[in-house]
């Protein structure tokens, strides 16, 4: 990741799996603003909802917490609102609420008289059928390969997630099914950690929708730009806060490194 001499940047930490994944956002103003993270999975909860706030370039590393905010999740298709307990300062907590495929859930949050508000509808899962490792490309690191088969009928967005041991790679890999509807897909996740023999290597393959998959297209962009002034990745959130939340499917494969 190129560093940017800007005014201001941020952290936004996503749990996956059970590691933390930090993305290094740089932003183009010096505002603080609120900074909205959450997902909801096929998988079992509780699901967790962050708030923060932006700081400044020449602050340090501590993005203050945001507690007292109220939180919700509604389960439009289901017809169920969750809501969610602070366990942790800035950390909101689900009680009920369950992921299912093709439901759509709707996250609002009034913190300080602000409201945020977002809306993300669950995709059918897709199975990660395997993965396997192979030399570099470029350099002399390991790459990770994950294959699975794209169902047939356009519209299917990922997201996924490798980790090695208890790293994360902060590499950001989206693909969407343009150029591949309905074949077996096998693309090269470009490691940005180092592999070495007997350690374990897990890729965790999200269905995500179209605007989740929008936000990380963004956020990619801007981790590229070679700019003093990188442009926010559009959020799915509405009332002017940055992150985003997330309903998608979650499928994991673990392998052990020759």
């Amino acid at each position: 990741m190129k560093p940017y001499k800007i005014a201001s940047f941020l952290f936004l930490m996503m749990a996956f799996c059970s590691c933390q994944k930090v993305i290094h956002l740089n932003l183009g103003t010096s505002t603080s603003r609120y900074v909205i993270v959450g997902n909801v999975t096929d998988q079992p909860g509780p699901y967790t909802i962050s708030i923060t706030k932006s700081i400044n370039f020449d602050q340090d590393n501590v993005f203050p917490a945001v507690s007292g905010a109220s939180v919700y999740i509604t389960d439009s298709t289901a017809g169920i609102t969750d809501t969610l307990t602070e366990v942790t300062p800035g950390n909101y907590q689900t009680h009920t609420i369950a992921g299912v495929s093709g439901h759509v859930y709707h996250l609002g949050v009034l913190v300080n008289g602000n409201s945020f508000a977002s809306s993300s509808t669950m995709p059918q899962p897709v199975g990660l059928d395997s993965i396997y490792t192979q030399a570099a490309v470029f350099g002399n690191n390991t790459d990770v390969v994950p294959l699975y088969r794209d169902p047939v009928g356009t519209g299917n967005y990922y997201h996924l997630v490798l980790t090695v041991q208890d790293s994360v790679s902060q590499e950001i890999y989206i693909h969407d099914d343009e150029a591949t509807d309905g074949n077996e897909v096998q693309s090269a996740l470009r490691n940005d950690i180092k592999v070495n023999s007997g350690n374990a290597i897990t890729v965790e393959l999200q269905c995500i929708d179209h605007g989740v998959f929008q936000y990380f297209k963004d956020l990619q962009q801007t981790i590229q730009q070679n700019s003093a002034t990188p442009a926010n990745p559009e959020s799915n959130i509405t009332g002017g806060s940055l992150g985003y939340f997330s309903a998608h499917t979650v499928r994991k494969k673990t392998i052990i490194a020759q």
